[in-house]
């Protein structure tokens, strides 16, 4: 059969109902894709003339979506299940913009049917990350979306495979890999480079909070609100303003609570300096608290370790009062780094003034860009995903990381893990625990 060079046509796109997209074996191979016109580097060059600049639809507009909305060139779509927040978004845009051209939806799938659109940014509730993105892989478009990537491991998985059968550009927002937080880029330099000697533990300090021990009763859903669109593959429940937009991160049915929050950021720096960015642990043990009461029922004060291969030791905790953004302290041989998005500490000192040699392993981004979202635009430039700092593979090894610490908080055990197949060592129940049923019609 003769391969389709071309995206979808609307028809065909909506005609696919509630499925997001097929699984990586069955994925057509020659889905199109529109490349934009290849430029200099958003660094060297500024503003983007109007030929060269990417069109961006924005889908999840609260606030991490209003934060980062200005990560296209030229925005010209927000999407919302929230009118509300749809409608603030737009007028912001329009008010940037100076023109009054950006479009609003609800439903991102109106997003993804045009053709004038060359990426998009998610920013919605984790358990929609992976779905729509890969509905905008399959429709052709560049993809930047929030972390955590995911809320199950194998659906990771499946996006990954899903990016490399297209030849997708995929960014995920763990901008500590950044420029604008070079503090990371140089601790996990100078461990990799030798400079505390041989790793052997690394301690990572997150906040982790509880949520509400209220009580709850179902209420009527605001009329500003598509919630059935909102749950989408989620399991159903009744609505409960404590369940939806930031609350969301309190909920496991949506999220893995701060584990995967904040956890996502800095357990991603562990793995960067152990260099286990295609890999990841052998066993993890945990223990943590959940509320009793309420809908609010993700793990907290948490107590999480896991053991690498060459016996490196991750070791996940919940910080006080003065954790702030949390942080990783890196413990070799000899010395120690302790790095935060606030500061930089050594011992010896030495290690803060040391140099990366030009023969050294360096982990910095190629590309001139200075942000995050900046590297992103120009691999979606030139269509050159190599130049991406947080690409799928990587941020699906983060999350999975995440994921397993709370599955064995979950389960109470110790459990063993082969990074390779991506499944649990003789532990069936723990299996289950890795994918997550979607409800009716949304599936992957």
């Amino acid at each position: 059969m003769k391969s389709r060079s071309t995206r979808p046509t609307r028809r065909e796109f909506f005609a696919a109902a509630g499925a997001v997209v097929a699984a990586p074996y069955v994925i057509s191979s020659a889905a199109g894709y529109r490349a934009p016109t290849a430029g200099r580097s958003g660094a060297a060059a500024g503003r983007q003339p109007p030929s060269q600049r990417i069109t961006t639809g924005l889908i999840g507009s609260g606030g991490r979506g209003q934060q980062i909305m200005a990560g296209g060139d030229q925005v010209v779509a927000v999407c919302d299940v929230d009118s509300g927040h749809r409608d603030k978004a737009k007028a912001k845009i329009d008010a940037m913009s100076g023109k009054r051209g950006c479009a609003a939806y609800g439903d991102f799938r109106e997003v993804l049917a045009r053709d004038d659109i060359d990426a998009v940014v998610i920013a919605t509730p984790d358990h929609w990350h992976v779905p729509i993105a890969a509905a905008a892989i399959k429709a052709g478009k560049a993809v930047y979306v929030e972390k955590p990537l995911s809320v199950a491991i194998h659906e990771g998985r499946i996006l990954a495979h899903a990016v490399a059968r297209y030849g997708a550009i995929l960014q995920v927002g763990s901008q500590q890999r950044s420029p604008e937080y070079e503090k990371f880029t140089r601790a996990c330099e100078l461990v990799r480079n030798g400079r505390i000697g041989r790793l052997h533990t690394v301690r990572v300090e997150i906040v982790t909070r509880p949520g509400s021990t209220k009580p709850w009763a179902p209420q009527p859903v605001p009329k500003e609100l598509d919630y059935e669109m909102w749950l989408g593959p989620a399991p159903w429940a009744p609505y409960h303003k404590d369940r939806c937009h930031y609350n969301f991160r309190f909920v496991s049915d949506y999220s893995g609570g701060d584990v995967t929050n904040w956890g996502a950021h800095h357990l991603d720096i562990a793995q960067w300096a152990i260099g286990a960015d295609a890999s990841g642990p052998l066993e993890v043990e945990g223990r943590g608290k959940r509320l009793t009461t309420g809908l609010h029922d993700v793990f907290y004060d948490v107590n999480v370790d896991f053991t690498f291969p060459d016996g490196v030791k991750v070791e996940l905790r919940s910080g006080g009062e003065d954790v702030g953004t949390g942080n990783v302290r890196l413990a070799g041989t000899e010395g120690w780094i302790l790095v935060s998005r606030e500061r930089m500490d050594a011992q010896p000192k030495t290690l803060l003034t040391s140099r990366i040699g030009p023969n050294e392993i360096r982990l910095a981004p190629a590309g001139g860009a200075g942000t995050h979202m900046g590297i992103w635009l120009d691999c979606v430039r030139t269509r050159n995903a190599k130049g991406l700092n947080a690409p799928v593979e990587v941020s699906h090894r983060s999350a999975t990381l995440c994921h397993l610490g709370n599955i064995a908080m979950e389960l109470g055990r110790k459990l063993k893990w082969d990074a390779a197949k991506e499944e649990f060592i003789d532990d069936d129940e723990a299996n289950r625990m890795s994918w997550r049923a979607m409800r009716e019609p949304w599936r992957l």
